[in-house]
């Protein structure tokens, strides 16, 4: 079911009716993230920070929250500069294949950003996360900066168990990729952060209303799948297979062949995205100004990702160009694959409400 396909795989355009958003300072924010990890010894050499400067991560987190602040948007672009390099040192660096170890880094990283005593020496990272928790006590409430600590743990706690099940081969059920992955974005905490940078923090009764936890499950969701689908026909051209990205699970499960698994794929996200925005009207309809900016930003990481995707090096094809097609307009596709809305652990979304199109 994972053998190599003879043609090159074509990724379906991705639909994605929410509008582009940029933050006008990028030209600032970008300056600050390069400095900032040349600051803290996260990139050594330049060849390093050239790749660093290719990857634009301070342009998606211009994307991610286009309405911030300047020390709110500069925030982003760091704990984003972290969430790669945290990925690079467990997918492809000195961590990779090592899942305990990568545990006991974990939880160095955890006492870092709640500002806990360092070890020394420390690691480059661990003291970048150290600096990023200072940020965040001077620009976050004490219960907002608590929740962005707990999901930074539960985030690390998900990626241990990838890296254990990658060490082991073990390849997950549907519904345990799902699970994992709703952590594996990174989101969880990006989003808490989100909810900082606007001026106004939603009260934490709206951030807890099942709707609004719903969203921000979806919305990393979505991320994921999405990076899994522009990701799956470079992967297949390197002949990498990958037990954690979601056309290889539906491959393994339900016995498509590549391209088959790749257009369930994008039908599954197309239908979870379609009930999140359905779902985000709704909420929005009695939002105070502060929540309803929370979702506009939920809405910008969707679309942002994308357009950060599509010029992406991870995501261009060797003779140049993106292999990614966004389009305002949904294209009329069968789900012809499993129901996301019926897996067990996200079914619960498809219960809020009766009014989103089934």
């Amino acid at each position: 079911m994972n053998e190599q396909p003879r043609d090159p795989l074509s990724i379906p355009s991705l639909w994605c009716p929410i509008p582009s958003r940029i933050h006008p300072q990028r030209a600032l924010v970008t300056e600050f993230q390069l400095d900032w990890s040349v600051r803290h010894r996260l990139v050594g050499s330049d060849a390093e920070s050239t790749r660093l400067a290719a990857a634009d991560i301070a342009g998606l987190a211009a994307r991610f929250v286009p309405r911030a602040g300047l020390a709110g948007a500069r925030t982003m672009a760091a704990l984003l500069t972290l969430t790669f390099v945290i990925d690079d040192l467990n997918d492809e660096g000195r961590l990779r294949g090592r899942p305990a170890e990568f545990e006991r880094y974990a939880a160095a990283l955890s006492r870092a950003l709640d500002r806990g005593p360092l070890d020394e020496p420390a690691e480059p990272t661990v003291r970048a996360l150290h600096d990023i928790g200072r940020r965040l006590g001077h620009s976050m409430s004490p219960g907002l900066r608590a929740r962005l600590v707990r999901d930074f743990r539960v985030t690390l706690a998900a990626e241990v168990r990838e890296s254990t099940q990658n060490v082991r081969r073990l390849p997950p059920d549907l519904d345990t990729y799902v699970r994992n992955r709703l952590a594996t974005t990174w989101v969880l905490p990006l989003t808490d952060l989100a909810a900082a940078v606007d001026g106004a923090e939603p009260a934490p009764a709206d951030l807890d209303r099942p709707e609004v936890r719903a969203l921000t499950e979806m919305t990393g969701l979505i991320l994921g799948w999405d990076n899994d689908i522009c990701g799956y026909a470079k992967d297949r051209r390197d002949g990498v297979v990958d037990v954690n990205n979601l056309p290889d699970v539906l491959a393994r499960t339900t016995g498509a062949g590549p391209a088959e698994a790749l257009a369930q794929a994008v039908a599954m996200r197309d239908r979870v995205l379609e009930h999140w925005l359905g779902l985000c009207d709704q909420v929005n309809d009695t939002a105070s100004p502060a929540l309803a900016g929370h979702l506009a930003n939920l809405a910008s990481m969707i679309r942002g990702h994308l357009d950060w995707a599509a010029t992406c090096p991870r995501h261009t094809v060797p003779q140049g160009g993106s292999v990614i097609r966004i389009t305002p307009t949904r294209p009329a596709r069968a789900l012809s694959g499993p129901d996301p809305l019926k897996i067990p652990s996200i079914a619960w979304w498809g219960r809020l409400s009766s009014r989103v199109a089934g």
